[in-house]
């Protein structure tokens, strides 16, 4: 990245850090108003989406709710890994609060490795500095951009929190340690991925590949899967669900096992979109793999 540019994107942090916290929040509403006037093409991307899943059970006025909430909730992202930087804990416990946090004790209580897995759903940096903060220490993977120095400043307000952050590059081999020393890690898993990568499942009622990763995990290590998510609520308050736990499965068929365990999770992930449907990430083409004419009629690829 141009070392202009990015002095310029610290320097725009520095100034939000330190505006009094209605108008950092103004701002970025304002943008993400702006957002949703000019980004026709992500706005089409939303409706073919919803319109897949939902069909005629859908109507234009909530598309058009859903498409304007998608901005709102993307740029909350970007504000609360700012806000985060300087929060305190009695701050983030008066913003966030949790729901069945006792299944994830229980399975500490057992000396079990934890996997957990989420969708781009609510305010996912919330939810990741909360438990990192107050319920349990995760090794975190996410996707590396193509800019370093973005990159170094997104690890380093995330690890603020507590957790550690590892590209998916070669991240297995991390999750696999963590693992071993019976430690915690975080997937997200509901994006599009090839057939190569992933295994075939039945998410929101349509085909899709899904990662296996947390799957083939699970059988490897007897590792428990802790399905989670995080609620947006009214005045930037925000509730954190934990589902029911999914444990291992280990026969002698390893390709079932891992095709019934990524099913099991896909069942959880579609059924908290579907309590808030807003909140999810619909501008991304999950669909793309088994879908791919809708993206490809409609949009230019």
């Amino acid at each position: 990245m141009n070392k202009i540019v990015y002095n310029i994107f610290q320097g725009l942090v520095f100034i939000l850090r330190k505006s009094p916290k209605f108008l950092r929040r103004g701002f970025f509403k304002l943008l993400a108003k702006f957002a949703y006037l000019v980004a026709l093409k992500t706005n089409n991307i939303i409706e073919l989406n919803l319109k897949l899943i939902f069909g005629r059970n859908i109507s234009k006025e909530e598309i058009k709710e859903i498409q304007k909430y998608s901005y709102f909730n993307m740029l909350l992202w970007v504000q609360s890994l700012i806000e985060n930087l300087d929060i305190t804990n009695t701050e983030l416990k008066n913003s966030v609060s949790i729901e069945n946090k006792e299944i994830i004790d229980n399975v500490v209580e057992q000396n079990k490795p934890i996997i957990l897995i989420s969708a781009h759903f609510g305010n996912m940096e919330m939810l990741s500095t909360y438990v990192n903060k107050n319920v349990i220490k995760l090794c975190q993977v996410a996707r590396q951009s193509n800019f370093k120095e973005i990159d170094e400043f997104i690890i380093k307000a995330r690890e603020k929190s507590g957790s550690k952050i590892v590209f998916r590059d070669g991240a297995v081999k991390k999750l696999v340690k963590a693992l071993i020393k019976k430690q915690a890690v975080s997937l997200i898993i509901d994006q599009n991925i090839n057939s190569k990568d992933g295994t075939e499942v039945e998410f929101l009622g349509k085909k899709a590949y899904q990662s296996s990763t947390s799957a083939t995990l699970a059988r490897k290590f007897d590792a428990v899967i802790i399905p989670i998510a995080i609620f947006n609520e009214d005045d930037y308050k925000y509730k954190i669900k934990v589902y029911d736990a999914i444990l291992p499965i280990k026969t002698n068929n390893e390709e079932n096992d891992i095709k019934e365990l990524s099913q099991l999770q896909a069942n959880a992930l579609s059924d908290i979109i579907l309590e808030d449907k807003k909140q999810w990430f619909w501008p991304h083409k999950r669909f793309k793999s088994h879908y791919r004419e809708i993206y490809e009629k409609n949009t230019n690829n």
